[in-house]
């Protein structure tokens, strides 16, 4: 009997790592192809990246003509009180299903309607009206600092609100709010 044929003790070592090579490469370039720049394996909001209304650094479709949006806002449309002296019976009327939660049924900001539910509120869990946060403008309505004021300063704070104090041009017309200045010019001595 002969000797069985054995390879060489190299060419089997080679043969052996052969797949072992191959292997590690193919698992090599598949960890390098997913580590690629912008892929998204498992795109969960698809939505957010491929939108069709809005594109990374896409220039505005139509621009807009120099001048075409104003810059300075809307200006009052009056600077005097349209209504002076009219409707004060309506203006007590929208004082008091508007304004006396607040100021107080009789616009001094201190009676006892006005302490309980807004001022003492204001004032202990924010600090409104102290030396700390001291108001704005003042709640009393009936002081010489808002008697001072011109109609239309009236006019803009109920329109736009001021401090605490909300806006009321969503609320009340234009009328309806120089109506209310007429009364509020009624509580002042």
């Amino acid at each position: 009997m002969g000797a069985s044929p054995v390879p060489p003790r190299g060419k089997v070592a080679a043969a052996g790592r052969r797949p072992l090579l191959l292997g590690a490469f193919l698992l090599l370039a598949a960890l390098l192809a997913g580590c690629a720049n912008g892929t998204y394996p498992l795109d969960f909001f698809y939505e957010m990246h491929y939108q069709q209304s809005y594109k990374v650094h896409e220039p505005p479709r139509v621009s807009v003509p120099t001048g075409a949006v104003p810059i300075t806002g809307r200006a009052l449309p009056t600077t005097e009180n349209p209504v002076p002296g009219q409707g004060i019976e309506e203006g007590a009327r929208l004082y008091a299903a508007n304004c006396a939660f607040c100021h107080g049924v009789t616009g001094n900001g201190e009676d006892p309607v006005q302490q309980g539910p807004v001022l003492r509120i204001m004032r202990e869990s924010y600090g409104y009206g102290t030396d700390a946060r001291p108001y704005t403008i003042t709640p009393d309505l009936t002081s010489q600092e808002v008697a001072d004021l011109a109609d239309v300063t009236i006019f803009g704070w109920i329109t736009n609100g001021v401090t605490v104090m909300p806006p009321f041009d969503k609320l009340l017309t234009v009328e309806e709010r120089w109506l209310l200045v007429n009364y509020i010019r009624t509580l002042q001595p």
